[in-house]
């Protein structure tokens, strides 16, 4: 790959690089930017600057698949770092730490391929990747005892960036205060992002940086810390397929102690992705608190999750999955949803208390709901107005958004983190009611840290139906009940502390609330680094003794973040207890509770490493729920072609059930995506007494218990009246709702059958004709859809005839909906389909081949034929030359069809016939008089 970066600059740009030069290096112009991408997961920026000053900035995606990194071994020093790139087979390398030409060993700490060859120095940081794990640590930080999780590290000083802040003022080495050649290493901060930078110096396309210039150009790029490597006539990267990317100052690459180096093969898990932070997004699933998906209330969990074209939900018929899924368009890319502070707190429950699953989430205006009709979803309902710009798109914020029902209405509730605390507010059905105010957690608290928020969970402590919710503090779990109104003083849960380690992601994001013995109180479980362990709640206010559970330890190697994350309880044998699954290296586990611990394991899928399990795409969406309503909750997952389930049977999971095809090659490895997928939970269990056969009538009740409320009493509301709309009854319990009166503009209305038709207007009880005048037409009333109005013989308006569409229906500024699309009134909208059936063609040659799209899973238009003079039939497409489309037909354009076929809204061939004939006759002669000329 050739390269070519710009290097000249005009007079003026120039000039104003030397005056801005003199005042502030970090007002520096840009000359040029240049972007690159030389291998999968890796970008290069190329900055020319005034000054001049050339850049080169690797941006490394840490969490891109094949993404690796690799540190130099004590047998591997002294090379250049093209020769230890070659070496090790990586595709971008850099020089590393200070060193002394004296056997070539560096300053700081090395650690090389998980052995640690030099000590770390209080005057040095470091950059160090493992397993599901990177960090820059700052310098006076000093590690004596290396971390189990340090594979690779590579020392620096000093200190540039820390926690965002430019680090300003550094005297040591002794040239920071000038110019010189540099190398930076910087991370972002939520570790996704790992940017390797050399600044080129010493020579006239390129002097160099200062310490300072250097921190300020690090902020620019988006490093949350950064620390500074060797310089001089080190600095160097190499990138394979381009060589030695910069212009070393001595001429070439110079032989070093040690370097950093970075795998991009494109496929597999990455090594070293940081999840610390972004674990709330991509297992957001885990935070909807095992709330049911049963989106009809036919007892079986349905599969659910966001594509481009919105929110998607496929119905389990038992067997399988109904593959024309309902649809949430408002939630699609277009409207914002791709925003990973959106579709992160999209969360399912029962906002309306019909025993059905709502969807609801935070957009950037504030939280949105879609309730279940039973039948599709329906209009969106306004929950609290938690918006982006008053501070709402905060992670701390927007992703500790929660359902649950506070005060025991039936009605889940809506509850978040704000500045000043946890507060909640409660349902309506339809709205929300005033501000509860829970616990002060604050950022003074370290609230504001993920190990603090990402930990808050809610459920039922004491069995008075409502939720209660706790968090972790600094010294462990900290629980407040709730009294309905408000939340009681907070007591002490499980002393999962920082102390213990509990900042630690692999063990904050395992914590869950569960009813463990089905006494009807919610229990707290955790895994930490001996195994699973839980405490039950006492009902009181208390926690009674930790119960051992499942010996999943760090030690067997089940701290790694794609087997300790995938922690999930259900009941999977129809005991009313839960039970524990989690997938091992090899495959899914799962132990059975037997009301005291978890004695009896049994084998799921074989989920293994093999199988890209070991991938966060993959194994964060595992999930348990109940598919055929058996009362035992069954096990699925999206796997890199689609999604997989299996069936329990209480001894293991023989079944095999085909789900949706999510698959990465539609898209769906994407993040906004695959984190999206909402699946299982307890399905609700809702008491009614049946009172009729059917639900004619409109009382806001469910009348024959089918989980949908009034739906046979449409009738019942209606008052025959035409004028004032149709009413109807809403199927969320809401009663009549009044219709919307039609617009007639000036043509008026007659009550039993509503406006009169276009060309007419109302006298008395009648619609009359419109007169008007044959030679300026003007009886349209722009609605194509009751057909074309026109001006007859007789000077009154003829009504056309209406449109006959047949499903796709339509919509009176454009007519008919094209095939694979339905009027809902005012616009034609794609139907869903499925790819792998696709229904999409309408048959009609003429407007193209319709087609379902695997991606956004909707029909899409075809593109018309051009077919030119000849034209075309719905049959076979465009009329072969020589033909001309007539009445249906390829006809000889000499021949015309037979008869007279005279339809509402066209003139008689009779009337035009000899108006055509005067035509020709003109024009004939005035052709005669011009060839006389």
């Amino acid at each position: 790959m050739t390269v070519k970066y710009s290097k000249s600059m005009s007079f003026i740009t120039a000039l104003c690089g030397v005056v801005i030069t003199i005042f502030s290096f970090a007002g520096k112009a840009r000359a040029a930017d240049t972007w690159s991408y030389p291998h999968p997961g890796m970008a290069l920026l190329t900055r020319t600057m005034s000054g001049p000053v050339v850049v080169y900035a690797l941006r490394v995606d840490t969490c891109a698949r094949g993404i690796s990194h690799r540190a130099t071994t004590e047998t591997e020093r002294q090379r250049t770092p093209t020769s230890f790139r070659n070496l090790v087979g990586a595709q971008a390398t850099i020089n590393g730490d200070f060193f002394n030409y004296t056997g070539y060993y560096p300053i700081g700490l090395a650690v090389g391929d998980g052995t640690k060859w030099h000590n770390d120095a209080t005057t040095m940081g470091f950059l160090a990747a493992g397993p599901d794990r990177i960090e820059l640590s700052p310098v006076g930080t000093l590690v004596s005892t290396l971390p189990s999780w340090v594979r690779n590290a590579v020392g620096g000083f000093p200190t540039l960036v820390l926690n965002g802040t430019p680090q300003y003022g550094a005297t040591s080495p002794d040239h920071c205060t000038s110019r010189h050649p540099r190398t930076v290493v910087g991370l972002s901060k939520d570790r996704q992002y790992l940017w390797l930078v050399i600044v080129d110096g010493r020579t006239s396309s390129s002097i160099g940086m200062t310490c300072n210039e250097l921190a300020d150009l690090m902020v620019s790029l988006g490093a949350h810390n950064a620390v500074n490597f060797d310089g001089g006539g080190s600095s160097a990267m190499s990138i394979s397929g381009i060589g030695t990317v910069n212009d070393p100052s001595d001429g070439s690459e110079r032989v070093v102690s040690n370097h950093w180096a970075v795998f991009a093969s494109g496929s597999g898990a990455p090594g070293s992705c940081d999840l610390w932070m972004d674990e709330l997004v991509v297992d957001s699933g885990v935070l909807n608190h095992g709330a049911s998906t049963d989106l009809n209330g036919d007892g079986m969990s349905d599969f659910c999750a966001r594509g481009s074209a919105g929110f998607r939900c496929y119905l389990s018929t038992g067997t399988t999955f109904d593959l024309n899924p309902w649809m949430i368009t408002d939630m699609s890319d277009a409207n914002g949803w791709d925003d990973e502070m959106q579709y992160s707190t999209i969360r399912t429950g029962d906002m309306n208390g019909d025993g059905l699953m709502d969807v609801c989430a935070r957009h950037a205006d504030g939280i949105r709901c879609w309730p279940s009709t039973g039948t599709a979803f329906g209009s969106a309902v306004n929950g609290p107005n938690w918006a982006s710009s008053v501070g709402w798109a905060s992670p701390q914020h927007a992703t500790t958004f929660r359902l649950a029902d506070i005060n025991g209405d039936g009605l889940d509730d809506f509850c978040a983190l704000a500045s000043a605390g946890w507060i909640c507010h409660t349902s309506t059905g339809t709205g929300i009611g005033p501000q509860v105010q829970g616990p002060v957690w604050q950022s003074g608290g370290g609230w504001h840290e993920p190990w603090r928020y990402g930990t808050i969970r809610m459920g039922d402590l004491n069995g008075d139906g409502r939720a209660d919710v706790c968090g972790r503090g600094a010294n462990g779990m900290t629980c407040a009940l709730s009294n309905g109104s408000g939340f009681e003083a907070e007591f002490a849960g499980p002393p999962w502390s920082d102390a213990a380690g509990f900042t630690d992601v692999a063990y904050w994001s395992t914590i869950r609330m569960v009813d463990i013995d089905s006494d009807g109180l919610a229990d707290l479980c955790a895994r930490t680094s001996t195994g699973i362990e839980c405490y039950r709640s006492i009902g009181n206010g208390s926690f009674g003794p930790a119960i051992a559970g499942p010996g999943i330890s760090d030690a067997s190697g089940w701290k790694d973040m794609d087997n300790t994350s995938t922690v999930r309880f259900a009941d999977i044998n129809g005991d009313g207890l839960a039970d524990i699954c989690a997938r091992a290296n090899a495959g899914i586990r799962c132990w059975l509770n037997n009301g005291n611990s978890w004695p009896t394991q049994i084998n799921g899928p074989d989920w293994d490493e093999a199988s890209g399990f070991d991938d966060f795409r993959i194994y964060t969406s595992i999930n348990l729920g109940d598919i055929n309503n058996d009362q035992m909750a069954d096990i699925c997952a999206r796997k890199s072609d689609g999604v997989q389930c299996f069936l329990s049977d209480g001894n293991g999971f023989p079944t095999q059930v085909t789900g949706p095809v999510l698959a990465d090659s539609s898209g769906w490895a994407a993040y906004q995506y695959f984190s999206t997928i909402r699946f299982g939970g307890q399905v609700n269990q809702s008491i009614c007494e049946v009172v009729a056969d059917d639900d004619s009538t409109c009382d806001g009740l469910d009348d024959d218990c089918d989980g949908i409320i009034d739906e046979d009493a449409a009738g019942d509301c209606d008052d025959g009246d035409a004028c004032n709309g149709l009413e109807t009854c809403s199927t969320q319990g809401l009663g009549c709702v009044a219709g919307t009166p039609p617009d007639c503009e000036d043509r008026g209305c007659l009550s039993p059958s509503g406006c009169c038709p276009g060309g007419t207007h109302l006298e008395g009880n009648e619609c009359i004709a419109d007169p008007c005048d044959i030679e300026n037409d003007t009886c349209s009333d722009d609605n194509a859809c009751n057909g074309l109005e026109v001006c007859g013989e007789e000077g009154v308006c003829i009504p056309g005839t209406p449109l006959d569409c047949g499903a796709p229906g339509c919509i009176p500024n454009y007519g008919c909906c094209p095939a694979g699309s339905v009027s809902d009134g005012d616009d034609c909208i794609a139907v869903a389909c499925d790819p792998e059936n696709d229904t999409c063609d309408d048959h009609n040659a003429c407007n193209g081949n319709e087609y379902c799209s695997a991606d956004a899973l909707v029909c899409l238009p075809g593109t018309p034929p051009d077919c030119g003079i000849p034209g075309c039939i719905a049959e076979i497409g465009c009329c072969p030359e020589g033909t001309k489309a007539l009445d249906g037909a390829c006809r000889s354009p000499d021949s015309d069809s037979e008869g007279c076929s005279c339809r509402a809204g066209t003139r008689p061939r009779t009337v035009l016939f000899p108006v055509l004939m005067v035509i020709a006759l003109i024009t004939l002669f005035l052709r005669f008089r011009k060839s006389r000329k």
